[in-house]
């Protein structure tokens, strides 16, 4: 277990008024919100000085080329020389570095097998889906040392020209926070502690989301411990939905020297919401907002309405909490509009009963909708599903999973079973990441890979029938079609 501190001082530069701050009650992920000149980019810059080689700064103006130079090999493997290459706000060639880290790790790491450094490097690289699921990237034994393959067709991309903007800040991003921990994980290092300094600039809502998930993923598999310094109510809401108790807000200002965090509450999640403005906007696009009780199911059906075939605004809630969600909208469009079209969807798992209409909630705006399946995780092994991952069959597919089971430790007994479940019915939720790495030869997440598979057009076959055609018919009204 690596070290977290909660309470930190730290000098004070004299322009910002002297003295030192004292930070209180920091968590695993703490946003650090304020105004231009309060001083954000400076305290995240001293705390990086207080411990250079246990702490990793992350500029917020990144440009460069996604290429490597032998001559950063020193470098970026140097956490001293890192700083120095980080003293401001501006890093012309953020990129290079970062692509060059990847071969430092690499010949740092050496020919130590996997048990002895105590972590997969698979697993990292496999992180960067998260944010980019289009593409997967491969480590090569020379120059240049990585491939980035775009997953649709395989196609190499060698340069920044032929990504968007979102798509190769998110590389850079993603890369550069990776190798570093996986630099970490090399020296066993004890404190972990990564500064983003407005990570968010220059990046769409969707894919601040998307980011929020990439950290939260890191801080939990590699126990690091982030502060984010940001203007966007987005990437805040969204790191409070994956976060949940690991994150609090600190609210920095040029009166105070002692600041304390603040925990990341039900009122904070909403209000950072409202001011985001992004989820609540869809429906004055006519894009209804959907209500999702998780985190996987978020993924899948945030990765359907990025598809196209379906206009929708995902919004994630925790378990029961989407009865409140729904209870809430329904008030607010009813306030603020006579128009009684539906305005939102509550999508509910099967093994729920379907909430009907009542007097002090008709539903007339957002309606309940329930899953004809267990819950969203049974989709992913429908006849569908499985031919378009390549097995022509349940019971081919069935086979090889109960092939691979005794890779899977504790899971083995679990996989299995699967010999005698109903698809539609019983739970897979805790072995269905297993089942994808059997099953997928892209080794993409499985929610993930799901979501574009039904965002691509209207399910059909027994993908429709898990789905259930009440359920289909307010995702796919037929004006849609």
């Amino acid at each position: 277990m690596t070290e977290q501190e909660q309470t930190i001082s730290i000098s004070r530069p004299d322009f910002l008024g002297g003295g030192s701050w004292v930070l209180k009650r920091l968590n695993a992920i703490t946003v650090v919100l304020g105004r231009n000149g309060s001083g954000k980019s400076q305290l995240l810059r001293s705390l990086r000085d207080m411990a250079p080689t246990s702490s990793h700064y992350v500029v917020p103006e990144r440009t460069g080329e996604i290429s490597f130079e032998a001559g950063l090999m020193i470098e970026v493997g140097n956490a001293q020389s890192r700083r120095n290459r980080s003293v401001g706000n501006f890093s012309p060639n953020y990129r290079q570095e970062v692509v060059t880290r990847i071969q430092a790790y690499f010949t740092k790491r050496g020919t130590k097998r996997v048990g002895a450094i105590k972590h997969d490097p698979d697993d990292l690289l496999q992180a960067l889906s998260i944010v980019l699921p289009d593409f997967m990237v491969k480590v090569k034994d020379e120059n240049p040392f990585y491939e980035l393959l775009r997953v649709k067709d395989g196609t190499s991309v060698t340069s920044v020209s032929a990504l968007s903007s979102g798509e190769s800040q998110l590389l850079s991003l993603g890369m550069d926070i990776l190798t570093i921990v996986g630099m970490w994980e090399l020296d066993q290092t004890d404190k972990r502690v990564l500064l983003l300094d407005e990570p968010d600039a220059h990046i769409h809502p969707d894919l601040q989301i998307k980011f929020a998930d990439f950290l939260c993923h890191v801080q939990r598999e590699y126990e690091v411990q982030i502060l984010v310094a940001t203007h966007s109510t987005t990437l805040l809401s969204a790191l409070g939905q994956f976060a949940n108790k690991k994150l609090s807000v600190l609210y920095l200002n040029t009166e105070q020297l002692t600041l304390s965090a603040q925990p990341f509450n039900a009122v904070t999640r909403e209000l950072s919401a409202l001011l985001g403005g992004h989820l609540l906007m869809g429906p004055l696009f006519a894009a209804p907002v959907l209500l999702v009780e998780g985190d996987d199911d978020y993924r899948v059906w945030l990765q359907v309405a990025r598809a196209g075939s379906i206009r929708l605004c995902v919004m994630p809630c925790n378990g029961d909490e989407i009865k409140q969600y729904q209870r809430t909208l329904e008030k607010m469009f009813a306030a603020l509009s006579e128009n009684a079209n539906l305005r939102g969807i509550a999508l509910i798992d099967g093994d729920k009963p379907l909430p009907i209409p009542q007097p002090n909630n008709t539903q007339d705006y957002v309606r309940f909708a329930r899953l004809e399946c267990h819950e969203t995780e049974n989709l992913y092994i429908t006849d569908e599903m499985l031919k378009e991952l390549g097995h022509e069959s349940w019971d081919l597919a069935k086979s090889k999973i109960i092939a691979a089971a005794d890779s899977f430790g504790n899971k083995a007994d679990s996989l299995r079973a699967v010999a005698n479940i109903g698809r539609k019915c019983d739970e897979i939720k805790h072995i269905v990441s297993e089942i994808a790495e059997i099953l997928d030869p892209k080794k993409l997440l499985w929610s993930v890979r799901l979501g574009k598979f039904i965002g691509k057009e209207k399910p059909t076959g027994q993908m429709a029938d898990f789905i259930g055609e009440k359920t289909l018919q307010l995702l796919w009204p037929e004006t849609t079609d």
